[in-house]
């Protein structure tokens, strides 16, 4: 049973990955039909390293089930095992192009959470999968980030780093270690569309939680190549597609579509939202795993 449910928890995982790239329009994102605005990493290169990361994604949920009686900051030191199987497989598939590690970090955190839960016969809600998720890295930011901020930063440091010694944005640590609250309101914000906007099609509802994603995150990978100026200019004009009425209108899909042209021109790509979109569109998929004879199928 372990065995389906673990491959099931990790094929969830790189498939909300890959439709959540599948998404268009995404402003400043990589889709089929674009080029990521930041550095111009394309579609065949992001699905390499999604692709690359099931291994892992394997190991955190095989590593949640492994470690049910463990405390939680215990059980994260061997799920760090999992994720430094993933960062360097991503590395090599996509030759140094992409890390993913807010991937690496929070969707592999929803695996080993998906597994400590499953083992403990308990089920698998979106509060139960975030708070278990979060619970394995309480003081993350404190352990990871202080440190680096005391000794001053240095060479060489990830997006998510500078956003924080310059800004005091927390990124994916952050969402992870407070509880997932961006992915649940994102979350809910399908759920929603789903009641109530049945004329949006797949790609339509995900273009809108996403540019709802936008109105409140703190994105370090914007603040990072586009300074606290730039990240509360995307955020503003999120919010106006949102008055306009998003995916739902037509002045709001030319506003989205506006906003896409915006921030590629100024190169701006809003990688820490893409993640939350992924988580987002992962969690309800792990609810939906149901109990067979042999093990967990879809």
């Amino acid at each position: 049973m372990n065995e389906i449910f673990i491959f099931n928890v990790a094929k969830l995982a790189v498939k909300s990955m890959i439709n959540a790239a599948s998404v268009y329009p995404k402003p400043g994102l990589v889709t089929p039909l674009d080029n990521d605005a930041l550095d111009g990493t394309d579609y065949p290169c992001f699905v390499d390293g999604a692709m690359s990361l099931f291994q892992s994604f394997v190991n955190c949920a095989s590593a949640g089930i492994e470690t049910e009686n463990l405390k939680p900051d215990d059980a994260f030191t061997i799920l760090q095992g999992g994720a430094k199987v993933g960062a360097d497989d991503v590395l090599r598939a996509t030759r140094g192009r992409l890390s993913m590690r807010g991937y690496v970090l929070c969707m592999g955190l929803l695996c080993s959470a998906a597994g400590r839960l499953t083992a403990q016969k308990r089920i698998l809600t979106p509060g139960a999968l975030t708070l278990t998720a979060s619970s394995f890295v309480q003081g993350i930011i404190e352990r990871e980030l202080w440190p680096v901020e005391d000794a001053g930063g240095g060479r060489n440091l990830t997006a998510g780093v500078r956003a924080y010694l310059s800004y005091g944005l927390e990124g994916c640590r952050g969402e992870a270690e407070h509880g997932y609250t961006q992915t649940l309101r994102a979350v809910e914000v399908m759920r929603r569309l789903d009641a109530t906007q049945g004329q949006l099609n797949f790609r339509e509802k995900l273009t809108h939680t996403l540019i709802e994603i936008m109105t409140a995150n703190d994105d370090t990978c914007i603040a990072a190549h586009a300074g606290i100026s730039g990240l509360l200019k995307v955020q503003d004009e999120a919010k106006s597609a949102l008055n306009a009425g998003g995916m739902t209108t037509s002045a709001g899909i030319d506003a989205v579509f506006e906003m896409d042209k915006e921030l590629r021109t100024r190169g701006i790509s809003p990688r820490g939202s893409a993640v939350i979109l992924a988580c987002a569109m992962f969690i309800p998929e792990l609810g939906r795993l149901r109990l067979t004879r042999s093990g967990y199928d879809e």
